[in-house]
């Protein structure tokens, strides 16, 4: 295969997936980690594609999306995350599932798990697209509503309407920001509000994060520490804050 010709399929994974890694490129093409970064280098001094650690995203779809942009950023700690939340699921549940690259990698985590029956409910489209793309058939219900484009979670009074009308075992949901002053905060005001309704649905809270989102606060804030259950994330955290967390009744989860 040519150049041209490797370029138009390289295009096609991307406008199917949304991203790519160098080392997919090898595989597909037989070609070496060398050619397949000259190759992205081409695709994106034309204004196509845009580089990300270890591969590239398409420019048309993903544009300035902080979802795209950090779906590789600490991803290995993000999948072990992922695995263990897996685990605290049980078949037959009604969970709820935010947005967010942890929560996507917790979807595709289930692909390997030993639970095969839920009722997964959602307003995330990218959330929504794991579940989708699972060999397993769950069962999956999506809010719908406006779409924040930088998440691709829907939000409004339509997406409400699904929570408002739903109870749930369980909710996973990620945060820009954990501490236990400032509490659980995202940086979109609407998205913010979802999540408070969904939290008042659910028994069991499981916030999912990389523990670089410890100590940090963003713009809005969802509820107190005290309303999380469960903290599941990587073992970066500080031993101090992991105390202080479960000073205060949550379960913490080290990865």
């Amino acid at each position: 295969m040519g150049r041209q010709e490797r370029l138009k399929a390289i295009l096609t994974t991307l406008r199917q997936y949304g991203q790519i890694g160098i080392n997919d490129i090898c595989k597909s093409f037989d070609i070496s980690v060398i050619t397949a970064r000259r190759d992205l280098d081409i695709l994106e001094s034309q204004g196509l594609i845009e580089r990300t650690r270890g591969g590239a995203i398409l420019k048309t779809i993903a544009g300035d999306s902080p979802f795209f942009k950090n779906l590789d950023i600490r991803k290995n700690e993000k999948q072990r995350i992922a695995k263990k939340v897996v685990e605290l699921f049980r078949d037959g549940q009604t969970i709820a599932v935010g947005g967010g690259t942890t929560v996507y990698y917790v979807i595709k985590a289930l692909e390997n798990s030993s639970i095969h029956s839920l009722n997964i409910a959602t307003n995330s489209i990218t959330t929504s697209w794991a579940v989708i793309n699972l060999t397993k058939a769950f069962n999956l219900i999506h809010s719908g509503g406006i779409v924040r484009h930088g998440s691709f979670e829907c939000v409004g009074e339509y997406a409400c309407k699904l929570f408002e009308n739903m109870y749930f075992d369980c909710y996973v949901l990620g945060a820009s920001g954990v501490g236990l002053e400032s509490g659980i905060t995202v940086a979109d005001f609407e998205e913010r509000n979802l999540a408070e309704l969904i939290i008042q649905r659910s028994k069991t809270v499981i916030l999912a994060v990389d523990s670089t989102k410890i100590g940090q606060t963003a713009p809005y804030r969802i509820c107190g520490p005290e309303r999380i259950n469960i903290l599941v994330t990587d073992d970066s955290i500080d031993q101090s804050q992991v105390e202080r967390f479960k000073s205060i009744g949550i379960k913490v989860i080290i990865t």
